[in-house]
């Protein structure tokens, strides 16, 4: 039969509160923690993490062997944004965008907004092709789906991308600014591109 409504005593409930109050300073840490890594704006990680995850990656793939890919993704004609319509909706396209991206990747990807309108994407276990497919998948999926911002309407934009694979020695650096020079390649390309750096 089930249990009647005084099972419990005064004992048991200044157990659970003894239990309740050793709980509640973990897991406020690691809200806190949660919080100082992420981008208020877009949910993404920020750029106080990218160096120490990116770091992290590297050296994983160094003891397994396994590949690591990198995108370096800056929206296009931000600024016309901001500009035309306010930081509102710019921050409204800012979520839109990183929404985007991860629903187009794996959950295991690590999203980090580095700045503005720049995001980095660390794709641990990727090939270079897996990793420009991944980046043209991106790039088609922003293109085909306007930001929906209140008062404004759906508003088209696009975004350029730079691809860099690790090449088994270089540091994190290295990888970041291979990613960086490839998405500004695609900019004087025209924009709305993905390249791949040469060496990955």
């Amino acid at each position: 039969p089930p249990p009647g409504a005084d099972v419990f005593d005064e004992t048991h409930e200044e157990l659970a509160r003894l239990l309740a109050n050793c709980a509640v300073p973990p897991i406020e840490r690691a809200r806190l923690q949660r919080l100082a890594v992420t981008d208020a704006h877009t949910g993404t990680f920020n750029q106080g993490y990218l160096a120490p995850r990116l770091g992290e990656e590297l050296e994983r793939a160094r003891r397994t062997g396994a590949p690591l890919s990198l995108l370096m993704m800056d929206l296009d004609h931000f600024k016309r944004v901001n500009d035309t319509h306010g930081h509102a909706v710019g921050d409204a396209v800012l979520r839109a965008f990183a929404d985007g991206v991860r629903e187009t990747v794996r959950p295991y990807d690590v999203l980090v907004r580095r700045g503005g309108e720049e995001f980095v994407l660390i794709m641990p276990g990727t090939e270079p092709d897996e990793a420009s497919n991944v980046a043209e998948r991106i790039r088609a999926h922003t293109e085909a789906s306007p930001a929906h911002v209140d008062g404004t309407g759906a508003l088209a934009y696009t975004v350029s991308i730079g691809v860099s694979c690790w090449d088994g020695a270089e540091d994190g650096a290295t990888l970041e600014r291979r990613a960086d020079e490839a998405m500004y390649e695609g900019k004087r390309r025209g924009r709305n591109a993905v390249v791949r750096s040469p060496f990955g």
